[in-house]
C-alpha cells in the first residue's frame, strides 16, 4: 500500500470510472445479414441476400463467417461530434463504412469511428464480416485421461447477436482519462520515498475529491475539467540528463497460423491494418512496424484498397517496413537454404513493394536461434537482430545475460543484437518504468531499450489510449524518454563500438523443448520437401548451364511458388508443431504438395537434361547404388537394352525366424542383435573397439505430462516417469545374395505397434533402422537410447551449415538446461580415435548425457491438437561407428545420403529410392556426366540454382562442413565464362578467375560462400 488501503482503492476506482463516461449512445442499430464458409470480398458480399438478424439470434457454426449490414443517419444531436460505432453480432469483425475498411471490433477494440465530425442527415452504409470462431482455443497442459476431450467441438451456434449502437465520443473526458491514467500508472511503480511519487499521489487524491462521476451533466464534465487542471503541471515535468532513452513504435505480432488457420489470418491482417490506418488519421506522429511479407501479401491480394492506403503511409514514413524475413520462421528446424531464402525473399519483397532495404531481423516469438544465423544475416545484408523470446525462458533456468550484445555465430560472424522484454505490450507509463527497473538482465553498459507496443498474437495492434499515453511519455519525469522511431533507427543510434559484450554460438531457448519433436509428420514433410525442392532447383540450374530450354520461365515460376509454400510451413508455430489440428492438417497437405511437385519437376528436368533413362546424384561425392557408380554433381544415362531382365544387385536369398542372437560381420564391424532389436555388441574391425556399453537401440517410453504449454514443452522430470514396454517382439531375418542381412522386428504394445527393419549392409559401416509405428499414445514420449563406451564430455550436433558442440555433462545450471536439444542429420560422440554417429532422416530432438545418446522419436501432446502424432509414422535413423578423427570420417556424407534421394527419369513412373538397385541391377552406362568436382578440404556444394535476376546466371552455394579452415578446388563446366564471388542476395562482388576450369577457393571454419557463374550464350 502506498497511501493506505482506502486511498489506494479510491484512486483505482476513479481510474476505472472513466471507462463508463467516454461514450454517449445516440441510437440502436438494426442488423441484417447472412452466413457463409466462403471468403468474400465486400463487392461479392453486397450482391448476396441480407435478411433481418435481430438481437438475441444465435448463429455461428465452426469456421463460419457472418456478413452484416446496417444503415445510420446522423441525428441533430450528433452535430459536430466525433461519432463511434459498436456492432454486436460476434467476437471479431472487420467493419466497412461507406465501402472503406474503417477498423475492427474485437475484445481489445470495441469501437470504430463512423465520422470525425458529424453532419446531421449524413447517411452511412455499414458492412461487417464477423468470424464466429472454432471453439475453445487451448494452449495449456495438465492431466488428460484417455477418455477426456481436451479440445471439444464447439456448439452448433457459437454467437448470439448483442446490441449494436452508435454514439458520441467524449473527447474531453478521454483526454482527462489519458492524463489521469498516465500519472496513476506511473505512481503505482515509483518508489514510495521519491518526491515525485508524493507529488503525483497528492494530485491524484485531490482529483478524486474534485472529479464527481456521480454528478449529472454538465456538472460531471465541469468537475473533471477542474480536476484535470491539477494534473497538467505534473505532466509537464521533464527528466534530467541521465534518463535512459527508449525507441517506441506500434506493432502487432500476428501469428501466420496457430490457434487459427491461414484463412482467418488473411482477415486478421485486414482488421489489424485498418485499425492502424484509423489511428494514423488521428495521430500524425504515430508510427507502426510493418513486418512479415506473407501477411502483407495477403493484404495485397484480398484487400487491395487497404494495401494501397498502407503503401501511402509507408511513403509518408508512418508505416515502418522492416523485419527482413519472409515469415517469422523457426530457426532450429529448417534447413540452411530455407533460412537463407527466408531472408532473401523477405528482403526482395520489401524492396519490390515498398522500395525499402530491410535491415533488422525482427523475430520476437521464435523458439531459439541457430548459431548459423549471424553468417546468413550478414550474407543477406541484415546487420541487426532483435527478439524478446530469450527473456521468457523458464525461470528455473540460467537467464540470458545481455540485452545489447554482439552475437557471434559458429563461423565467427558477429551481428549487433538486442533482446527486449515483451511482445504485445500494453503501453503505459508504469510499464516503461518497470521495463527499465525490472526487465533488464544487463545492468551495465546499456542506456536504451526497444519498446514495441500493441495487442498481438492474433493481431489487432495498439489502441487509442496507448497512443495517447505514448504522446504524454515522450519526456515525462520518472519515465524513460521515448522516441517514436523504427527499430533500424534504434540500432543506427546504438553505438556498436561501445558494445563490448559478445555471446558465441546458438541462442538456446531454455523452454519449449518439445517443439523439436511434436507433429512428427510435419517435420518429416519439411525435411523431405526441402531436399526434393533442392533436387528440382539443382537440375534447373544445370539445365541453364547446359544452354537453357524453352520452358525455363514456367519451371522458374513453379520453383518460386513451391519455395513460397514451403517457407510458410516453416513458420514458428507450424513447423514446431504447436498449432491446432486444422493448421497441422493443411501444413501436411502443403508439404506433400511441395515434395510431390518438386519430384515431378526434377524428373522432368532430368529427362530434359540427360534424355533416356537416367539417374542423378546431386551430392558433392560419388555414390554407389546397386553396384552402379554415380558421379558427383552429375548423372549417368543407362543403356536401354541393359535394363531388360537383369537381376537386382541385392535379392533376397533366405528368410527365417530368429530364435537366438544374430551375429553379423562385415569389413567394418561385428554386431550382435538380440530378440528385442537391440545391438548388444558392436565391435570395430579396424581397432577392435567395443561401442556398446549397454544394448544399443533401447526403446524407452515415458509419461509426458507438462505443467503448461502442452505441445511446446518437455519437462525435465519425464525420465522419472518411465513406463515399461512389453519387450514382446518377433524377429524375422532376411538374408540377401550380396551378403547383407535385414532383421525385421515387430513390436506390439498397448497403444502402439511398430515394425522396424534393421539393415546390416555388407559394404557399409552404417546400420539403418527403418521404422513404421502406428502410434495411438497420449501424453507419452518415445526415445531410442544408445549407451556407448565413447568417453567424451561433448556431443557434436549438426545444425545448418556446420555443427555445434554441446556439453554432455551436467556440472552447472547451463549444462543442466540442455537436457533436450535440436540437431539436424547427425549427432556424434568421439574421443578423437573412436567415434559413434547417430543419423536420422527427420528426427530433431536429442538428449545427450555422458556417453549416451537418446533420440526422441515421438511425442503425444493433446493441446492445442488432441490428435497430435496419432496414426502411422515412418522414419529412419542410423548408427555409424567410425575409427579415427571425425574430420577424416564419412559422417557428414552418410548423413546426406540418408536424406538425399537419387533422382530418376525415364523409368515410366516415380522410382522409390529403395527400388533403384533392383531396377538398375547390372545395367551398363551409356553416358556419364559430372558438372562440378570438389577436391581438397571439407566443402559441400549445398545449392545449385538459376540466378534470380540474370538470365545467363547460375548460383552455387558451398560451405565448409567440419570446422576446419582450408582450401578446395572447384571444377566448373566449360560453358562458364565468368565467375563472381557474391553475397546471398546474389549481388556480385570480386571476379574470380578459373585456371583450366578450376577455381581455388579458401574457406574459414563453417564458412558459406556463394558464387555467381555467368554462362556463355
Amino acid at each position: 500500500m502506498k497511501l493506505g488501503r482506502q486511498w489506494d482503492e479510491r484512486l483505482k476506482i476513479w481510474d476505472e470510472a472513466f471507462g463508463r463516461n467516454l461514450y454517449t449512445q445516440l441510437g440502436e442499430i438494426a442488423l441484417s445479414g447472412f452466413v457463409t464458409m466462403e471468403q468474400l470480398s465486400l463487392e461479392q458480399a453486397m450482391s448476396r441476400e441480407f435478411r433481418p438478424f435481430p438481437r438475441g439470434r444465435a448463429w455461428g457454426r465452426k469456421w463460419e463467417y457472418g456478413w452484416f449490414r446496417a444503415c445510420v443517419t446522423m441525428p441533430e444531436a450528433a452535430v459536430g461530434e466525433r461519432i463511434l460505432l459498436h456492432l454486436g453480432p460476434g467476437p471479431e469483425m472487420l467493419v466497412y463504412v461507406n465501402g472503406r475498411e474503417a477498423g475492427s471490433i474485437d475484445s481489445r477494440h470495441s469501437m470504430v469511428e463512423l465520422t470525425a465530425r458529424a453532419v446531421p442527415g449524413e447517411y452511412f452504409e455499414i458492412y461487417a464480416e464477423c468470424y464466429a470462431g472454432h471453439g475453445v482455443r487451448q494452449e495449456g497442459a495438465g492431466i488428460c485421461r484417455r477418455g477426456d476431450e481436451p479440445v471439444p467441438e464447439p456448439p452448433a451456434c457459437q454467437c448470439k447477436v448483442e446490441s449494436s449502437h452508435f454514439g458520441i465520443h467524449n473527447a474531453e473526458m478521454f483526454a482527462a482519462y489519458a492524463d489521469y491514467h498516465t500519472l496513476y500508472e506511473l505512481w503505482k511503480v515509483l518508489p514510495d520515498s521519491e518526491l515525485r511519487t508524493v507529488k503525483i499521489g497528492e494530485a491524484l487524491q485531490r482529483f478524486t475529491c474534485i472529479a464527481d462521476f456521480e454528478a449529472e451533466e454538465p456538472g460531471r464534465s465541469e468537475s473533471i475539467r477542474e480536476g484535470r487542471k491539477l494534473l497538467r503541471p505534473l505532466l509537464e515535468k521533464r527528466n534530467g540528463d541521465t534518463m535512459p532513452e527508449f525507441t517506441v513504435f506500434g506493432q502487432s505480432h500476428l501469428d501466420l497460423a496457430w490457434l487459427w488457420p491461414l484463412e482467418e489470418t488473411k482477415r486478421k491482417a485486414a482488421r489489424t491494418y485498418s485499425n492502424q490506418l484509423a489511428l494514423m488519421e488521428r495521430y500524425p506522429d504515430y508510427k507502426f512496424l510493418l513486418c512479415c511479407p506473407t501477411v502483407l501479401e495477403y493484404l495485397k491480394a484480398y484487400y487491395p484498397g487497404l494495401f494501397r492506403r498502407v503503401k501511402e503511409k509507408v511513403e509518408e514514413g508512418r508505416f515502418l517496413p522492416d523485419g527482413a524475413v519472409y515469415v517469422e520462421s523457426d530457426t532450429n528446424l529448417p534447413g540452411g537454404e530455407s533460412l537463407i531464402r527466408q531472408f532473401v525473399l523477405g528482403k526482395r519483397w520489401f524492396l519490390e513493394n515498398f522500395g525499402v532495404d530491410s535491415r533488422v531481423a525482427w523475430m520476437p516469438d521464435t523458439f531459439g536461434f541457430s548459431g548459423a544465423l549471424p553468417q546468413i544475416m550478414k550474407g543477406c545484408r541484415v546487420p541487426y537482430f532483435a527478439t524478446q523470446k530469450l527473456l521468457r525462458c523458464d525461470p528455473e533456468c540460467q537467464q540470458f545475460p545481455y540485452n545489447v550484445f554482439w552475437w557471434e555465430g559458429i563461423d565467427g560472424t558477429r551481428i549487433l543484437s538486442h533482446i527486449y522484454k515483451k511482445n504485445n505490450a500494453v503501453f503505459s507509463s508504469g510499464a516503461l518504468r518497470e521495463r527499465w527497473e525490472k526487465d533488464r538482465n544487463q545492468k551495465q553498459e546499456i542506456d536504451t531499450f526497444l519498446f514495441p507496443f500493441g495487442y498481438g498474437d492474433g493481431g489487432g495492434g495498439p489502441t487509442e489510449m496507448m497512443v495517447e499515453t505514448a504522446a504524454r511519455c515522450l519526456d515525462l519525469e520518472g519515465v524513460p524518454r521515448c522516441t517514436m522511431e523504427s527499430p533500424a533507427a534504434f540500432f543506427d543510434r546504438l553505438d556498436g563500438a561501445c558494445v563490448r559484450n559478445v555471446y558465441y554460438g546458438e541462442l538456446y531457448l531454455a523452454w519449449h523443448r518439445g517443439t523439436y519433436t511434436a507433429q512428427a509428420g510435419i517435420k518429416r514433410g519439411v525435411r523431405r520437401a526441402e531436399y526434393a525442392l533442392r533436387e528440382a532447383e539443382y537440375l534447373a540450374g544445370l539445365l541453364r548451364l547446359a544452354g537453357g530450354w524453352d520452358q525455363e520461365e514456367t519451371a522458374l515460376q513453379k520453383l518460386e511458388s513451391l519455395w513460397n509454400l514451403l517457407l510458410v510451413q516453416e513458420f514458428h508455430d507450424v513447423l514446431p508443431g504447436t498449432s491446432i489440428e486444422r493448421v497441422n492438417r493443411e501444413a501436411t497437405e502443403a508439404l506433400e504438395q511441395v515434395e510431390r511437385e518438386s519430384r515431378e519437376l526434377a524428373e522432368a528436368l532430368l529427362g530434359r537434361l540427360a534424355g533416356g533413362r537416367a539417374l542423378f546424384n546431386s551430392l558433392s561425392w560419388e555414390r554407389c547404388l546397386g553396384g552402379l557408380r554415380l558421379p558427383a554433381c552429375g548423372y549417368v544415362r543407362l543403356r536401354e537394352d541393359g535394363l531388360q531382365g537383369r537381376p537386382g544387385g541385392c535379392v533376397k536369398a533366405a528368410e527365417h525366424w530368429m530364435s537366438e542372437e544374430v551375429v553379423f560381420e562385415n569389413d567394418f564391424y561385428r554386431a550382435r542383435l538380440d530378440r528385442q532389436g537391440r545391438i548388444t555388441s558392436l565391435i570395430s574391425r579396424a581397432g577392435g573397439y567395443e561401442y556398446a556399453q549397454e544394448p544399443l537401440n533401447q526403446w524407452k517410453l515415458y509419461r509426458d505430462v507438462n505443467v503448461d504449454y502442452d505441445a511446446w514443452e518437455l519437462g525435465q522430470m519425464y525420465e522419472q516417469a518411465p513406463e515399461a514396454l512389453s519387450d514382446s517382439c518377433t524377429v524375422r531375418i532376411e538374408a540377401y545374395s550380396d551378403g547383407s542381412v535385414t532383421a525385421v522386428v515387430k513390436r506390439q504394445e498397448r497403444y502402439f505397434t511398430a515394425e522396424q527393419r534393421i539393415r546390416f549392409r555388407k559394404d557399409s559401416a552404417r546400420i539403418d533402422f527403418e521404422t513404421e509405428i502406428d502410434w495411438q499414445e497420449r501424453h507419452r514420449i518415445l526415445k531410442a537410447d544408445f549407451p556407448t563406451t565413447v568417453y567424451t564430455k561433448e556431443v557434436l550436433q549438426e545444425i545448418q551449415f556446420g555443427y555445434i558442440r554441446r556439453p554432455t555433462h551436467k556440472s552447472r545450471q547451463y549444462e543442466r538446461d540442455l537436457y533436450e536439444t535440436c540437431q539436424h542429420k547427425y549427432a556424434v560422440l568421439t574421443d578423437g580415435e573412436n567415434g559413434f554417429a547417430l543419423l536420422n532422416d527427420c528426427k530433431y530432438g536429442l538428449s545427450a548425457r555422458d556417453s549416451r545418446l537418446s533420440l526422441t522419436l515421438l511425442r503425444a501432446p493433446v493441446m492445442p491438437d488432441m490428435t497430435a502424432d496419432r496414426g502411422v509414422q515412418r522414419f529412419t535413423y542410423s548408427i555409424l561407428p567410425f575409427y579415427g578423427p571425425f574430420v577424416s570420417g564419412r559422417v557428414t556424407e552418410e548423413a546426406y545420403e540418408c536424406n538425399v534421394e537419387v533422382t530418376a527419369s525415364g523409368f515410366g513412373g516415380t522410382v522409390r529410392p529403395g527400388d533403384i538397385g533392383d531396377i538398375v541391377g547390372m545395367a551398363s552406362v551409356e553416358e556419364e556426366t559430372s558438372f562440378f568436382r570438389l577436391e581438397g578440404g571439407h566443402v559441400i556444394l549445398e545449392t545449385c540454382k538459376p540466378a534470380f535476376d540474370r538470365k545467363n546466371g547460375v548460383v552455387l552455394r558451398l560451405y565448409e562442413a567440419k570446422g576446419c579452415a582450408g582450401e578446395t578446388m572447384l571444377t566448373v563446366p566449360d560453358r562458364v565464362k565468368r565467375v563472381f564471388a557474391c553475397n546471398m542476395l546474389e549481388e556480385a562482388g570480386e571476379e574470380l578467375t578459373p585456371e583450366d576450369g578450376r577455381l581455388r577457393l579458401r574457406f574459414r571454419s563453417f564458412e558459406i560462400r556463394t558464387l555467381l557463374l555467368e554462362v556463355s550464350d
